[in-house]
């Protein structure tokens, strides 16, 4: 895990003051880097070292790519955001700051640990500290900052700062802010003595405008901007004491027209008068991209449940007693509405009988469903019937069937007239107003869902990441590849060539709050221009890369190496980009490419320290199961390996964990499965990752047979000791050790956490996260039987650890988290009372107040610490503990 620690404390004093500038040299940098690798003897890595780790954030490049901004954290919280010269030596430090924004390429602005912005003039070394900013925005295009900031008597402004000229524009008794940069402007609400008040300040001619002012009574919330910066919405909604009297209710706002429209419910004659207006995040106040319309939640006033009456578990209910009555008929659900401010027109979108929805791509009808209509059924997700409601006529039309239920199942296009929707292994186009069904890929000969999957449920698509409005095509995924898909029909492309040396390439969000833009139960696919650049990203068994795509020159490279690359980050205005590199033995480095001819430059190492210590190598394995399947894994070497000496090994199982091959791991005893690859090889342990394939209905057979012939593969060919052979897993992970000890005794010790043991016992279960029965997970999910407990009770038993325990002669350390939601701290108290019975050995660990992963640090370093000592204590004969 990489966490991000940085931490804000709003405190203190203005003031302004030159700072030094710290300044690395690149050179002494890599002498030190190289240096030590080469000429010095390495140390032995030992627990009191881990601090020293860090982990290493590529956060902005600044306009024309002169500065990059990074930040280093460490678990202790000791962050610091750096700003390097990309083309010199010049680097700035701001320890312990966040939000680091660049203007232009002279300045650059971060919050400090205090609440301090500071703006450090990049050329200059300049830096000018402004105390008490609760948060700021960097006007677009400009050198002009948007501040709040809190005041000596508690009150908030709101300032306009130039960052060259330092003049500012300063408003009081600010409540919050709202900045758009397509409407240059920015709406703040305010509150003194009398009057709250909702206004608009143009940032271009410095004017305000009040577009609502009420008494105290009242204060404004959920403010919103129509994409175009046109017109915003807001809710006016009145304090608690008046709540009885008043009512909730809308604004909008059209800014040319200086037109504010006010949606009253008791001014509605068809306003339902049990519900009130309110914003969640699945009803929330949202303005149509043409502004015509707006869409707001409806609640009725909920009556807390009576959890002193008698439960009544039906068998025949849609959903189990604690769903039921959370829903209560739809009841306590929200719903969501619609207005048409020019005409005063309101209407419900959802009701009881169609609870959820998804707006069109126009936002002028509505994709409407009801979740249960198939329930109760087994699988996690039931299929959906799929209606089209026209909001301005309220027709409403059946438009899919049985249609496969989840987020994969359907995809709402983002441009007018059309749902594109994955169903018997094809992607199709539903034309809203020729109401045809379109095949978008049965003659491409192509596989679009992933046949190769080992789960029994239906096979979900590989993808459909977005669009090119303008030239009508969709793209999608195959395995490997991008295609580029005609919408009405008339042509595909294949974009890229992953498929002939197994390569897949998948294109990178823009950005993550444009990957995540919620559509109410839904969320929005990509929208790409038709000139737009793609950043793609490759990934290969032992490479990784990145590529440009656009229209008119095709598939550009970009790198391609044998190392783990992520993080890349590019501007408009410039060819150059940065990215961080790594694999096993290298931590995390920065490097930047000034353009797509020249030559890459480290412009920073992380944990400089690494090279000072022995550590170990990552290596492709290959090997075959019984059945004849070429599978890979991944081998982690000890640290100051030596081909003479025999060492013990670990094998950590779950499925495919071939992808870790040159991922870098930061030596930690924070590690919420207790479980850390870089401290077992710095302690001379060998540690194997097997990929793992499954035959439906064997899933533990499958485990066993893999993980064995996988584990003899490298045994014969490495310098490992057989008899100080180890195996732990997590979860799944923890179900196939547990069951493998016991079908083999080549393992002189275990540990499993959060483990499933008992597939009867799990099936008969709820997944309480999910308010559900866990028939899913075993029918159709990881659990892979593929057949209820009742068509086939064979398999529950043979593959379930709990009635095998009989076999097992290996130690075990089990381990689980007292208030599991995933996976029921009992099944590892089942396998315990087994081996207990048994006479077998086996220590359990449960951790109160912890779910499926310790979160807290304490129960993460008392975990690692365990584990490492019961593998040391069995594998390398080290002193036996007191708790053992």
């Amino acid at each position: 895990m990489r966490p991000n620690n940085i931490k804000y404390n709003r405190k203190t004093g203005t003031l302004s003051k030159r700072v030094p500038v710290f300044y690395i040299v690149l050179t002494a940098l890599l002498i030190s880097f190289f240096g030590f690798a080469q000429n010095n003897p390495k140390k032995q890595l030992t627990a009191a070292d881990y601090h020293l780790w860090s982990y290493l954030k590529a956060e902005k490049l600044s306009e024309n790519a002169k500065w990059v901004s990074f930040s280093v954290s460490y678990e202790n919280g000791s962050d610091t955001l750096f700003v390097k010269n990309s083309k010199g030596t010049k680097i700035y430090n701001f320890s312990g700051a966040g939000k680091g924004e660049f203007i232009g390429d002279n300045w650059f602005c971060a919050i400090s640990l205090k609440g301090e912005l500071l703006i450090t003039d990049l050329l200059t070394s300049k830096q000018e500290i402004t105390a008490k900013v609760l948060r700021y925005d960097l006007r677009v295009g400009t050198k002009d900052i948007i501040l709040l900031k809190k005041q000596s008597d508690g009150k908030k402004e709101l300032e306009l700062k130039n960052a060259a000229s330092n003049k500012s524009i300063i408003l009081n008794d600010i409540v919050n802010y709202w900045y758009n940069p397509e409407a240059d402007a920015v709406v703040y609400t305010t509150k003194s003595e009398n009057n709250t008040t909702i206004a608009l300040l143009n940032l271009s001619d410095k004017t305000t405008t009040v577009i609502s002012s009420n008494p105290n009574v009242f204060e404004y919330s959920d403010i919103v901007w129509q994409k175009s910066g046109n017109s915003i919405a807001f809710l006016q909604q009145p304090l608690n004491n008046d709540k009885k009297t008043a009512h909730t209710c809308v604004g909008y706002y059209i800014i040319a027209e200086h037109t504010l429209y006010t949606f009253n419910p008791a001014q509605q004659d068809n306003f339902p008068a049990d519900m009130e207006i309110m914003s969640s995040s699945f009803a929330y106040l949202s303005i149509s991209e043409d502004g015509e319309r707006i869409f707001f939640g409806l609640q009725k006033t909920v009556i807390p449940v009576d959890s002193s009456q008698v439960q009544t578990w039906n068998a025949q209910d849609k959903f189990l007693y604690p769903a039921k009555v959370q829903i209560d008929q739809w009841d306590r659900t929200a719903k969501v509405a619609v207005w048409w401010p020019e005409q005063n027109r309101f209407n419900c979108i959802t009701d009881n009988q169609f609870p959820k929805m998804m707006l069109s791509g126009d936002q002028k009808q509505a994709l409407l469903y009801n979740p249960q209509q198939y329930e109760p059924q087994a699988n996690r997700d039931a299929p959906l019937d799929i209606y089209i409601l026209n909001l301005e006529t309220e027709d409403r039309k059946l438009v899919l069937q049985n249609q496969l239920g989840g987020e994969t199942g359907v995809c709402v296009s983002i441009y007018e007239k059309h749902i594109v929707y994955f169903k018997d292994k094809h992607w199709w186009v539903y034309d809203l107003e020729s109401g045809l069904h379109k095949n978008l890929t049965k003659d491409l000969g192509v596989t679009f869902s992933d046949e190769e999957s080992d789960w029994p449920e239906e096979a979900s698509p590989f993808g459909n990441p977005g669009w090119i409005q303008d030239d009508k095509t969709l793209f999608v995924y195959d395995k490997y590849d991008i295609w580029s898909i005609v919408i009405d029909g008339r042509g595909a492309v294949r974009l890229t060539r992953g498929r002939e040396n197994k390569t897949v390439y998948r294109i990178v969000s823009k950005s993550k709050d444009e990957s995540n833009k919620m559509n109410f139960e839904g969320s929005y696919k990509g929208q790409f221009g038709a000139n737009d650049r793609l950043l793609i990203k490759t990934e290969a068994l032992e490479h990784t890369g990145y590529y440009f795509w656009d229209k008119k020159n095709g598939l550009k490279s970009l790198l391609d190496k044998k190392m783990h690359t992520s993080q890349f980050i590019t501007t408009a205005k410039s060819e150059a980009y940065v990215y961080v590199e790594e694999n096993f033995n290298l931590p995390p480095r920065l490097v930047i490419k000034e353009s797509l001819n020249s030559k890459e430059k480290i412009l920073f190492q992380s944990n400089l320290q690494h090279f000072k210590y022995n550590w170990g190598n990552s290596k492709l394995i290959t090997y075959t199961n019984s059945k004849g399947t070429v599978l890979n894994g991944v081998l982690f070497y000890p640290a100051n390996y030596h081909t003479d000496k025999k060492y013990p090994m670990v094998i950590h199982v779950y499925e495919k964990q071939s992808k870790e091959l040159y991922n870098y791991v930061n030596p930690s005893q924070n590690n919420p499965t207790g479980f850390n690859i870089a401290n077992f090889t710095s302690k001379g342990y060998f540690v194997f990752l097997p990929d793992i394939v499954y035959e439906i209905g064997n899933p533990g057979s499958s485990a066993v047979d893999c993980v064995v012939s996988a584990t003899r593969k490298v045994i014969a060919r490495e310098s490992i000791d057989s008899t100080r052979l180890g195996i732990t897993g997590h979860s799944y992970g923890g179900y196939e050790a547990d069951y493998i000890i016991t079908q083999t005794n080549m393992f002189k010790a275990a540990v499993a956490g959060a483990a499933i043991t008992d597939y009867v016992s799990g099936y008969l279960r709820v997944a309480w996260g999910l308010q559900k029965p866990n028939f899913w997970h075993y029918e159709f999910g990881q659990l892979r039987i593929g057949k209820s407990l009742y068509e086939d009770y064979p398999a529950y038993l043979r593959n379930s650890p709990v009635y095998h325990a009989d076999k097992v002669e290996t130690p075990l350390l089990s381990w689980a988290g007292e208030m599991d939601s995933v996976v029921h701290y009992y099944q590892s108290i089942e396998f315990y009372l087994a081996l207990r019975r048994l006479g077998k050995i086996n220590l359990m660990l449960i951790y109160p107040g912890e779910d499926h992963v310790l979160m807290e640090e304490k129960h993460q370093q008392d975990l690692t610490g365990r584990i490492e000592q019961w593998f040391d204590y069995y594998l390398k004969g080290e002193k036996r503990l007191e708790w053992f």
